[in-house]
């Protein structure tokens, strides 16, 4: 069922465990009412929406007697899954309608994955459900006789009550055990190929109806839009013509930027290497001049420098302090120095040595530069 595409005129066949099934005797005085009389026992089953309009259901006379009526009603639940619905068909039926039941007999087969059972009453199909035995054995024909009993107790059956089970392929189920418990008789017979039903369920599913629904509304809304489209076109052919003169402008544009293309491209090639050698006008990018900077935020004892690295994007700092504080004091000290600005400080936490002093780094990165350029690509400059 995954993934219907039926054609026109076709009919979607809604499994027996996708549907509900209920048979009652009601007065035959009024047919007119019978939809009416259906829907209150619906209801009192909880079969029922919450209301008429929102319940999807159908019945067929299948017998009369004196002045009650004996009808089969079929009822789609409301969230039935989208694989069972097709908003471009409007004929639904339910599965066993579609196969050739054997008259006033229990028609059973596998559908689904599992055992379903339809029972008729003459040629008319009376009720259907699925069943919970995996296997025909004597547990499936005890499921059966509870099927069987409350319909006979109500007066609608007619015949002796057969089983027939259809299987499908080359092998019939093994009835040993259903035929070694007794009661219901039973055969089997291969499953014949299904059938288009005499007349369709006579109701839709609720997502079929909503869609269907939607689609009258947007078909109304179409011809609003067909008027609307022909002042639009009007209009499309106003702007047309703007549209040609603004293409004309732009060509010529495109001619004017062309015949200057040169000399752009000799400026920016001059831009670029203005740009490459930006670095090296610049003092604060001299590494001496950076030292320096750095140099003369020392005190007078208590901190030296051990090592300075730099390359034309980072700058990496170390050195040794004769206390934590004096090394925290210095790192940011160089950190606000108005001179050395051009660069992002980070700085590492001071680490004690075995001596008492304390080992730390500042790292710089000037601001600017390119993403590319990796921590790891500080070139080996002046150690002090």
């Amino acid at each position: 069922m995954d993934g219907l595409k039926p054609a026109e005129g076709g009919l979607v066949a809604v499994p027996v465990r996708r549907a509900f099934s209920l048979a009652v005797w009601v007065p035959a005085d009024d047919p007119a009412l019978f939809g009416d009389l259906v829907f209150t026992q619906l209801e009192l089953r909880g079969l029922a929406g919450r209301s008429r309009e929102g319940t999807s259901f159908a019945w067929q006379e299948v017998a009369r007697e004196g002045n009650e009526a004996l009808l089969h009603a079929v009822v789609l639940p409301s969230n039935l899954a989208p694989q069972y619905w097709h908003g471009e068909v409007t004929e639904y039926a339910v599965s066993p309608s579609c196969l050739p039941l054997v008259p006033n007999a229990v028609n059973v087969w596998e559908e689904e994955g599992g055992w379903v059972a339809a029972v008729t009453r003459g040629d008319r199909l009376l009720h259907f459900q699925p069943l919970s035995e995996k296997t025909p054995s004597a547990q499936m024909a005890l499921e059966i006789w509870l099927m069987l009993a409350p319909l006979d107790a109500g007066r609608m059956l007619s015949g002796g009550g057969q089983v027939v089970i259809f299987y499908q392929g080359e092998k019939a189920p093994d009835l040993e055990q259903w035929r070694s418990a007794g009661g219901i008789a039973v055969e089997t017979r291969q499953l014949p190929p299904p059938v288009r039903p005499a007349s369709a369920l006579g109701c839709v599913p609720l997502p079929v109806r909503e869609l269907q629904r939607s689609k009258e509304i947007s078909a109304r809304r179409q011809k609003y839009a067909l008027a609307a489209a022909a002042v639009y076109f009007f209009l499309v052919l106003a702007l047309a013509g703007y549209t040609l003169w603004l293409w004309w402008k732009a060509e010529s544009l495109r001619t004017a930027i062309a015949a200057e293309k040169t000399d752009v491209d000799a400026v920016r090639t001059a831009m670029q290497r203005w740009d490459a050698i930006e670095p090296a006008l610049r003092p604060q990018g001299y590494p001496l001049e950076v030292l320096y900077q750095a140099a003369r935020l020392l005190p007078k004892d208590g901190v030296r420098l051990t090592s300075f690295q730099m390359n034309l994007d980072r700058i990496a700092i170390a050195g040794e302090a004769s206390t934590l504080q004096a090394a925290q004091r210095f790192q940011e000290d160089v950190r606000k120095n108005g001179e050395l600005t051009d660069y992002e400080w980070t700085m590492e936490n001071p680490q004690p040595l075995p001596t008492g002093n304390a080992r730390f780094q500042i790292d710089g990165v000037r601001y600017g530069a390119k993403a590319g350029t990796e921590e790891g690509a500080i070139d080996a400059g002046t150690d002090s």
